[in-house]
């Protein structure tokens, strides 16, 4: 078959050496200073047709260009501003350090074409952005949702990179995704969509080079399609080309509600630096897929109240308490159920906006916005879901002295045990579940704990100093690579 086209991003190296101890700050921006995100030029990325069948839809990428910027635009504003104290031009100068950090290695877009179970022939639009391996293979998610779009894949492997960087972990970022309503398509098709992509993708993915895993939409299921169809093109047997497989293939224990177990142990440690427990404190719950389902689960087991919960369709509300475990028996596939005995339901938007102690949006990206920022009555916000709050949100709520765990750090247990996972399969050993859940809380803890003490120490906001950490970690990886 033709091979897709590919743009690749010729990114220069740098020379010199970023500590995290003593960084030196700017006291002022000179005009040869670092460049803001006016300045900077954007990447130049290649944005395909409209897919054949596939209506537009509203989602992330409207929300974020009715604030002005698309979702990628809005991830470098937020790196421009937490860089600019690191003096990355001043200490890299004549590197284009900035635009080596902010511009994607590798965005590929193609045309996926299905043939449904009925024999006509529908075409799809799908990426895989590959977009920093300075500290280590490219590791992202692929997601099958209809709001896929090139602007939504850049900024998502844009912070899977500096998410690995923040739990420090030997990976870079990367991600994929088609924008096809995978829920309508039988299971037949779903196969077949997803085994094309891995197809197109073979020899750009692999355990030394882009490692997958689930996402949005894709699952254990989906994992073992791809490790099954890469075997049979390449014709070797390495499960380390995907994480999140079930376990029968090379999958960890524990990885399935991994992200959620991350997103707990957050809500612990954020509770701890505000001098409460975790018992009686009310929740809710933006998404109740894998992630926030689980979520829940875990909260409920350690006494918290879940009050409001919501999927893409609806949301249910209980003042007194959700009961978790019927709900998570009930939904199927993401989806809560459409009556809920002792809840009553609610707008989705309004779930947002519930007087609680703790908020956690794990749905899509562009939730709290400038519109519904100056609202919310929670003082801790965990963000289980990727790019959750818009600039314009974040100054607000840091403004409103709002607690907020930022993504890179609170949606790390995913991609945290898809190393142990991935570690597992380079040694053929496997660890029990405990030793998975216990390595797991040590690294997210230990995590929380270093973006904790920096924000204490220079007085900047928990997403502010993990930013810093990240972008010091990568920035150094970059410089001893050489500048050849």
């Amino acid at each position: 078959m033709t091979r897709p086209t590919a743009q690749n991003q010729d990114v220069d190296s740098m020379i010199g050496r970023a500590v995290l101890q003593d960084v030196p700050r700017c006291e002022a921006r000179a005009a040869s200073g670092p460049p803001g995100p006016s300045t900077i030029e954007k990447a130049p990325l290649i944005e395909l047709t409209q897919p054949m069948g596939q209506a537009s839809c509203s989602g992330p990428s409207e929300v974020a260009a009715r604030e002005g910027l698309d979702v990628f635009e809005q991830a470098k504003q937020l790196f421009f501003n937490y860089a600019e104290p690191l003096c990355l031009e001043r200490r890299y100068p004549g590197r284009d350090i900035h635009i080596r950090l902010t511009t994607p290695d590798r965005s590929i877009g193609f045309r996926l074409t299905l043939q449904r179970d009925d024999g006509r022939l529908q075409a799809y639009q799908a990426y895989r952005v590959q977009f920093n391996d300075d500290r280590g293979p490219y590791k992202g998610g692929i997601r099958f949702h209809p709001s896929v779009d090139l602007a939504q894949m850049t900024a998502l492997a844009f912070w899977m990179y500096l998410k690995t960087a923040v739990v420090d972990i030997p990976f870079g970022g990367a991600k994929g995704g088609v924008a096809a309503d995978y829920a309508a398509l039988s299971l037949a098709e779903k196969e077949r969509l997803t085994k094309r992509y891995a197809l197109v993708l073979a020899n750009d993915i692999g355990a030394e080079k882009d490692i997958p895993g689930p996402d949005l939409g894709t699952g254990e299921r989906e994992m073992g399609w791809i490790l099954d169809e890469w075997r049979m093109i390449c014709g070797i047997y390495r499960r380390g080309v995907v994480t999140g497989k079930p376990a029968g293939l090379g999958g960890s224990q524990g990885r399935r509600e991994a992200t959620a177990r991350g997103v707990f142990h957050m809500v612990i440690e954020g509770l701890k630096d505000t001098g409460l427990d975790i018992a009686g404190r009310t929740v809710a719950i933006q998404g109740f897929g894998n992630v926030g389902a689980n979520t829940a689960r875990l909260l409920h087991e350690a006494g918290a109240v879940v009050v409001a919960v919501s999927d893409q369709d609806r949301a249910w509300f209980n003042r007194h308490g959700l009961d978790i475990p019927a709900l998570c028996d009930q939904t199927r596939s993401g989806r809560l159920p459409e009556r809920f005995a002792e809840a009553e339901p609610i707008r989705r938007d309004d779930l947002l906006l519930s007087n609680v102690d703790i908020l956690i949006p794990a749905a899509l990206e562009n939730a709290l916005t400038a519109e519904n920022a100056p609202d919310i009555r929670a003082g801790l916000i965990v963000e289980a879901a990727n790019g959750p709050t818009t600039p314009q949100a974040v100054e607000i709520l840091s403004d409103r002295g709002v607690l907020v765990i930022p993504d890179i750090l609170a949606n790390a247990g995913g991609v945290t045990v898809s190393y142990f996972e991935w570690v597992q399969n380079r040694q053929e050993f496997y660890w029990p579940a405990d030793e998975v859940n216990d390595r797991l809380r040590r690294v997210m803890t230990a995590a929380y704990r270093q973006v904790a003490s920096l924000a204490e120490t220079e007085k900047v906001t928990l997403r502010e100093a993990a930013y810093r950490i990240a972008i010091e970690r990568v920035a150094e990886a970059a410089a001893r690579r050489g500048a050849q």
